[in-house]
């Protein structure tokens, strides 16, 4: 067809612009004012959203490195090293890090002497809106974060575990949740525990489905860990995710020990360190919160790259055989080959210093954050941050 004309407005706004990237339907907001407004009504971004997550190609998926005070976003892909868009923000902030992503968006803390900002930010439309915290940076305090979206409200929210140390015996664990919705923080659970009970060891927490978070606890009367998981919809803790079986078995003969959690193509990934085979066992979760669903990828050889440190993944390319792998001491990137097993030193334009890199997983998108501003004309965001398109 060469035009729209006769086609029925519903079959435009179902059926045909949530199939398009976000980046075209970017452009097709300035054609006019009524495809301005559908595009940015909730409903669309409703209807965009479900589509996306029912896609079997998924959105353009970005690697997003963050450090050194700038945030710069790749392809991703070995062969692909130069960065398509850096945000840069000046120093007045002793601390920046990015804390989760979802929907296309990424959530930025930015920690400072007596409290914390936090930034959510679209990278494909460079909108962005901050948010002062209430949550001091109070001694003995331990903070870890987690974003994501509540599904059931089309609310973005932040959620903040943080643990007080009360005496030497005892511990306050409070969750503390931001709604953008509501532009409010809440407290939503609060215990005391013992302080050789449970301690949060994973800073940010992993996100599955959009509204469940993730993170590992420690428990030394039991010398085990588990996966605690947040339902950012309820707004409370549920059932813990259980680990492959393999783990809880006493007569089990491997020698290994829990590493790292994180999401690798929507899936839950747990990595073991296997102290006898002296590598890393990457297991996936194919079928979410189902035990016996846990499957190996993959294994990675020790390296004299790796110099014995703990190894976490990052991605896998769907165009290669090529896995991207970070130290989580180091923060250096590898990739690795699953065909013959070679390990890279990975290089990218302009990327901050590999001692402090974070490293995302980011989809393109056009979500629409309300009431915020666009990053490089925000005079309110200008103070903390500037934007420098490559």
């Amino acid at each position: 067809m060469t035009s729209l004309e006769g086609l029925d407005m519903d079959v435009i706004i179902v059926d045909i612009l949530p199939r398009l990237p976000a980046k075209s339907l970017i452009r097709f907001k300035s054609v006019c004012r009524s495809l301005n407004s559908v595009i940015s009504s909730r409903d669309f971004t409703r209807i965009y959203l479900r589509h996306q997550s029912l896609s079997s190609s998924g959105a353009d998926k970005r690697l997003i490195l963050a450090g050194d005070g700038r945030i710069n976003c790749y392809h991703l892909d070995p062969y692909a090293t130069t960065t398509t868009t850096t945000f840069v923000y000046s120093k007045t902030s002793r601390y920046m890090s990015v804390i989760g992503t979802s929907n296309g968006l990424l959530c930025i803390c930015l920690f400072r002497d007596n409290f914390s900002e936090y930034c959510i930010l679209n990278p494909t439309t460079r909108i962005c809106r901050c948010i002062r915290s209430t949550l001091y940076k109070e001694l003995w305090v331990r903070h870890s974060h987690g974003f994501g979206f509540d599904h059931e409200n089309l609310d973005y929210v932040i959620v903040v575990i943080s643990e007080y140390h009360n005496n030497s015996a005892v511990f306050t664990r409070r969750t503390s949740v931001y709604s953008l919705n509501t532009n409010s923080w809440s407290v939503v659970d609060e215990v005391t525990f013992p302080a050789d009970n449970m301690n949060a060891l994973r800073k940010y927490g992993v996100l599955i489905g959009n509204n469940l978070l993730h993170w590992m606890f420690w428990m030394p009367a039991l010398r085990k860990y588990r996966i605690g998981c947040f339902d950012i919809c309820k707004k409370k803790w549920t059932d813990d995710v259980l680990l492959p079986r393999f783990y809880y078995d006493p007569t089990c003969n491997k020698e290994t020990y829990l590493v790292d959690i994180g999401l690798n193509d929507e899936c839950l990934f747990s990595i073991f360190k296997d102290i006898i085979e002296n590598g890393y066992d990457v297991w996936v979760m194919k079928e979410y919160g189902v035990q016996d669903s846990w499957v190996m990828l993959l294994r990675i050889p020790d390296s004299s790259c790796f110099d014995g440190k703990v190894t976490t993944l990052v991605a896998t390319c769907r165009s290669s055989e090529m896995v991207l792998l970070q130290e989580r001491y180091t923060s250096k990137l590898f990739w690795y080959n699953k065909v013959d097993g070679g390990i890279s030193k990975a290089k990218f334009d302009g990327a901050p210093n590999s001692w402090n890199i974070q490293a995302y997983i980011c989809s393109r998108s056009l979500v629409h954050l309300p009431g915020g501003q666009l990053f490089e004309h925000s005079e309110a965001v200008r103070k903390s941050w500037t934007c420098h398109l490559a």
